[in-house]
């Protein structure tokens, strides 16, 4: 995938498309943003085929309304606003369907997984497990202690002979880096 462009880039690439209709700039936009839009937009609907629609419908919305362009400031921002509002969209208009009542009268509901499942898609779980893979081997080490074998700051000083202060300092430590490299992928 190529390098991503400046905002500097960007913006000309939408004045580009919003002053001359520049098709090609409409294709660099694509080219730069598709994926990484797209794995946002599936983060939000969790479909594979209804986020590639909506990541393509999103680049047809800006060649159609490339006029607006001009006075768009945060372009890549921009982008990612149209991708939020428009899985949203999709979102609610995918719940506003339903059925009488009366067709629904012997149907058991089973949640095959729990809902905080459902939230966390596949890809942010690689996501996550590669933000925790990057920590340093000793703040990576607290982190499971602590997240995944759920042990409290006091078991974990205990257990590897440090203060509990010191735990406290690298979960901060954790959390902090964990937050940043996780929204730099969303983003």
């Amino acid at each position: 995938m190529p390098t991503t462009p400046s905002e500097e880039d960007i913006l000309s690439l939408f004045r580009r498309l919003s002053n001359t209709s520049d098709q090609a700039a409409l294709w660099q936009l694509h080219t730069h943003y598709f994926h990484r839009i797209y794995a946002y937009v599936l983060a939000i609907v969790g479909q594979k085929e209804a986020a590639e629609e909506i990541t393509n419908d999103i680049f047809v919305d800006i060649w159609q309304g490339r006029h607006l362009l001009a006075n768009v400031t945060r372009p890549e921002i921009y982008l990612f606003v149209c991708a939020k509002n428009k899985a949203v969209r999709h979102l609610k208009k995918k719940s506003m369907t339903f059925e009488s009542l009366d067709e629904l009268r012997d149907i058991e509901c089973v949640l095959e997984k729990d809902p905080y499942e459902l939230l966390i898609s596949s890809e942010m779980l690689k996501y996550i497990n590669d933000a925790i893979a990057a920590l340093p081997p000793k703040c990576r080490m607290i982190f499971r202690l602590v997240k995944e074998n759920n042990l409290k700051y006091r078991e974990v000083a205990e257990l590897l002979e440090i203060s509990e202060k010191t735990v406290e300092n690298q979960m901060t430590i954790a959390l902090k880096k964990l937050s940043a490299s996780i929204l730099f992928k969303l983003v």
